[in-house]
């Protein structure tokens, strides 16, 4: 639908403006190519008229015209007697020197001999010259033809080329407000429901407005961060600690779908920025919880040259393995999300000098982020 709607239009913009294009310049070089060759015949036809002058008045007579192989047809017409001395064709009217049509070019030349005793008016005809005119009106027309061709098809792969990158960006962010709606109206319809039935159990429906509140604060988080370019502050702290520090936000959302954690950890000092790393951690562990099949676990392992986080459940096939990492891509409609953590993710590694590798199948998916000290980059 998308693909018909916008590149049909601009298909046809681009393919109508090179019509009009070539039909111009097609039309300005067929008008100057037959300009010149009907020049050409006028001189061809001037120096035939010029020799058969010459042999009229080298013997005061038309036998050597009329033994000459003339290059075209000829009339001669005695001025003084108004009648045709020999005529081998019929000639238009015209009162100029040169006379075009559809057929032929026809020229009207007055020859004379020495004092005149010898008055004629040659005509010539040409039918060469409507041959070679015909011949550039579709030559001309062919090229142009064939131009116009190849020209549509260049248009058709660059339009596919350059626009449907554009036009995926514009399908995702469709999807993207789409998401944002449900994503932010499941928290906020917890928290309305919790606040009315608050009395009957307080303690119950107070933890379900501080989960619905922390989604919503990771939502605006996520958001806010796309769309800022944050410089790194680099310090040096426990990687062992933000980690544990970072699992406890997800335990509750853990525990609702049965998933146990298994953290294999070593505890080491790294320098690099607390809050960027930190967002990967949570984007990581976020989206394991996310796609991990129920009552299943999630093996979390880090030493001191990388973090790794495996979860069992939805895969991500072979062909969508490199698009993990662009803004807005979904492979799976059926859990939430926009489509940026993962972006995000990349990103801040790409920033702090970190390597991200996913494998995934066989019902398993693992995330490996190579860590390194800032300094070491």
């Amino acid at each position: 639908m998308y693909s018909k709607k916008y590149i049909l239009p601009i298909f046809l913009l681009y393919t109508l403006s090179s019509m009009i294009f070539l039909i111009g310049f097609a039309t300005m070089y067929y008008k100057e190519a037959k300009f010149d060759i009907i020049k050409r015949d006028m001189i061809r036809m001037e120096a035939f008229a010029k020799e058969l002058e010459y042999l009229l008045r080298l013997n005061d007579n038309i036998d050597n015209i009329m033994k000459l192989a003339s290059l075209y047809p000829i009339n001669l017409y005695n001025i003084k007697t108004n009648k045709y001395i020999y005529k081998s064709f019929d000639i238009p009217k015209f009162k100029d020197k040169f006379y075009e049509t559809s057929d032929a070019l026809y020229m009207r030349e007055n020859i004379h001999s020495r004092k005149r005793t010898i008055d004629l008016n040659l005509e010539l005809q040409n039918e060469i010259t409507a041959s070679d005119i015909n011949d550039l009106f579709w030559r001309v027309w062919f090229i142009a033809g064939a131009v116009f061709i190849l020209v549509g098809l260049i248009a058709f792969v660059l339009v596919k080329l350059a626009y449907l990158p554009l036009l995926a960006q514009i399908k995702a962010l469709n999807n993207f407000i789409t998401d944002t709606t449900h994503e932010i109206n499941t928290p906020l319809s917890v928290i309305l429901m919790s606040s009315e039935m608050f009395d009957k159990n307080p303690p119950k429906y107070l933890e379900n407005i501080k989960v619905a509140a922390k989604t919503l604060s990771g939502i605006y988080s996520d958001l806010a961060l796309n769309l800022k370019n944050n410089p790194n502050s680099i310090s040096k702290f426990d990687m062992q600690s933000l980690l544990e520090s970072h699992i406890k936000l997800f335990e509750l959302s853990a525990v609702s779908k049965g998933i146990k954690f298994e953290i294999n950890s070593n505890s080491f000092e790294l320098s690099s920025d607390m809050q960027k790393l930190g967002k990967i951690v949570d984007n990581l562990i976020s989206n394991a919880i996310k796609y991990s099949s129920k009552n299943s676990k999630i093996i979390i392992n880090l030493n001191q040259n990388s973090f790794e986080i495996i979860n069992f459940g939805t895969t991500i096939s072979k062909e969508n393995i490199d698009k993990i990492y662009d803004k807005f891509s979904r492979f799976d409609t059926q859990n939430g999300g926009f489509g940026i953590g993962l972006s995000l993710v990349k990103r801040y590694c790409d920033e702090l000098g970190f390597n991200i590798e996913c494998q995934s199948g066989d019902n398993q998916t693992k995330f490996k982020v190579t860590l390194r000290d800032f300094k070491d980059r």
